[in-house]
């Protein structure tokens, strides 16, 4: 993006927040999860679940060719559902009276899950017309 920049392009790009790792954002997806979860590890079960696989590990997951092949079966429809699904997460968060954090412009929830990845990414729909709110 820096690169970008120097060479005259108009970017503009901002950071999504994901507690407690990106992983739940891919998660959501294919399908909710809206359980806390104490170490990344855990989300293995969601995401052999999400996309049909049998991982045995999260280094297995994390391979190139298997998290690519996990985000080749996306579709745009999957895309929006992630959006919905967790928008549910933060209002279910305001909802439980959970304090909203703000740091350098960035907003976020201490408690697990938690997440604004979804912000960038639902504005970049928009754009498109691929989403209503």
């Amino acid at each position: 993006m820096k690169a970008a920049e120097k060479i005259g392009k108009e970017i503009t790009y901002k950071f999504g927040y994901s507690n407690f790792t990106f992983d739940l954002w891919i998660i959501l997806h294919k399908q909710n999860c809206n359980s806390p979860k104490t170490n990344r590890f855990q989300y293995l079960d969601d995401i052999n679940s999400a996309y049909g696989e049998s991982f045995l590990s999260m280094k297995q997951y994390k391979s190139k060719e298997n998290f690519e092949k996990c985000l080749a079966s996306l579709k745009i429809s999957d895309i929006i559902d992630a959006v919905n699904r967790a928008k549910n997460i933060m209002r279910c968060n305001a909802d439980n009276g959970y304090k909203l954090y703000e740091y350098k412009g960035y907003r976020y929830y201490k408690e697990n899950p938690s997440l604004f990845v979804w912000e960038p990414i639902e504005n970049i729909l928009k754009d498109c017309g691929l989403y209503k709110a």
